[in-house]
């Protein structure tokens, strides 16, 4: 039809082809032979302007070199080949995707060929948005001040930002397609496995790993280091991908650490303040109350201590005191609780101890001490005693009750002479 037939009847045939189609002949330049109205449209002029015209006659000039390359090169190679177009007019850009195939004449030889433009707008529109988007996403992910990392069902690292790399001290080196467990200690590392397995057949989507447990991330260098986990899965072809968002929390966990130590020990003498003295106090009277077991405290206090601090003044007097809270809470057992009560007095909770073997305790402590050269900064050594007061613990008693008569046996052992060991009545 091409060679012989009429143009009115091939312009009729390629009308019924449902979308913009053109012969194009060669005889030493690309030419329209013929086209349908769709093409006319995409030309943006009536068809009878462009039969017989080159390609620059009709369409922009930034289309017509790319075109006449496809036209050539499916002519020379005879088979069709496929590419993409953007058509500009009047402000407005559209894509379209070529098909150009060889049209063979009688003679066999191709010199024409039938191209057909599909409007590919849409779908261009939606891959920059998807560009886009992407684009967003991954700044977000690289820029995140927290740390990122995706994992694939089999747990290997398909993503890991800068931050997290940071976190965890691998730098720039490859992660991805490395076990996520790389990153957790060896003893957490089966636990892990079965959280894991459970979440990712749990109905939620997202959980926040640290209100379950604490967890402990592992850097590169061996270094362990607490950090707060929030965990979130998607669905990715047919299979389940989990994002973890990292932070690192040992600031935190320092700063809570600092606190929780603040809140129940002395700064001075690092031996518990006498609020958390006596909450042990009351729970350990009530546990030996209820199983009858036998239980001593002991208040302990450093003989004229005001002298000491009249010689060396109040500096070197808390030297002091931080040197026998030193020597007494060496002298004890794990089980036991020292405690600073006030000023220079000590209280010492001695469970499963009977009142004789809290007076045979105290009585080593207060020979330790008093065998003990104090040296303080320009005084040289210091020789101190110390008093003792006992009181085993009675079912009935309240806590004021016991300290109070662990007192009355402190002021017995100082109205004695100091340096001695008094036990409260029975």
């Amino acid at each position: 039809m091409i060679d012989n037939g009429s143009h009115i009847a091939l312009r009729d045939s390629l009308e019924t082809i449902g979308a913009a189609c053109a012969i194009f002949a060669f005889d030493g330049r690309w030419t329209l032979s013929q086209a349908n109205a769709r093409f006319a449209a995409i030309a943006g002029r009536p068809l009878s302007e462009c039969l017989s015209k080159e390609l620059g006659g009709f369409l922009p000039g930034s289309v017509e070199a790319p075109l006449v390359a496809a036209l050539s090169q499916c002519v020379g190679a005879s088979q069709a080949l496929e590419t993409e177009l953007m058509i500009e007019r009047d402000g407005t850009a559209r894509w379209w995707r070529v098909v150009a195939a060889p049209v063979h004449g009688v003679d066999a030889l191709a010199r024409c060929a039938l191209v057909t433009l599909i409007d590919i707008s849409d779908r261009k529109q939606l891959e920059a948005q998807l560009a886009t988007s992407r684009q967003r996403f991954e700044a977000l992910v690289q820029t995140a001040y927290d740390g990122i990392i995706t994992i694939d069902e089999q747990q290997n690292i398909r993503l890991m930002n800068d931050t997290a790399r940071t976190l965890f001290g691998v730098g720039t080196a490859s992660v991805e397609g490395s076990k996520l467990s790389r990153f957790m200690p060896p003893r957490h590392r089966d636990s892990h496995q079965m959280f894991v397995s459970a979440f990712r057949g749990a109905s939620i989507d997202a959980r926040p790993m640290h209100a379950r447990s604490p967890v402990l991330g592992l850097k590169a260098d061996g270094t362990e280091f607490p950090i707060e986990v929030t965990i979130s899965k998607i669905r990715v072809d047919n299979a389940v991908e989990m994002t973890a968002v990292i932070r690192d929390v040992s600031e935190r966990s320092k700063l809570l650490e600092n606190l929780r130590v603040a809140s129940s020990h002395d700064a001075l003498t690092g031996l518990f303040n006498r609020r958390h003295g006596g909450e042990v106090l009351a729970r350990e009277a009530q546990r030996c109350g209820r199983f009858d077991h036998v239980f001593s405290v002991a208040l302990l206090d450093l003989d004229d201590f005001r002298g000491v601090n009249d010689r060396l003044g109040h500096y070197g007097g808390d030297l002091v005191l931080a040197a026998v809270s030193k020597l007494v809470l060496g002298s004890v057992r794990e089980i036991d609780t020292v405690c600073r009560w006030g000023g220079e007095e000590l209280l010492v909770l001695l469970p499963e101890t009977s009142q004789d073997e809290a007076f045979r305790w105290a009585e080593r402590v207060r020979v330790l001490i008093a065998g003990h050269d104090f040296v303080t900064p320009g005084f040289g050594a210091l020789q101190l005693t110390v008093s003792l007061g006992i009181a085993m613990v009675r079912k009935d008693q309240t806590i004021d009750q016991i300290i109070d008569r662990a007192d009355k046996a402190l002021r017995t052992a100082k109205l004695r002479g100091r340096n001695r060991v008094a036990v409260g009545d029975s």
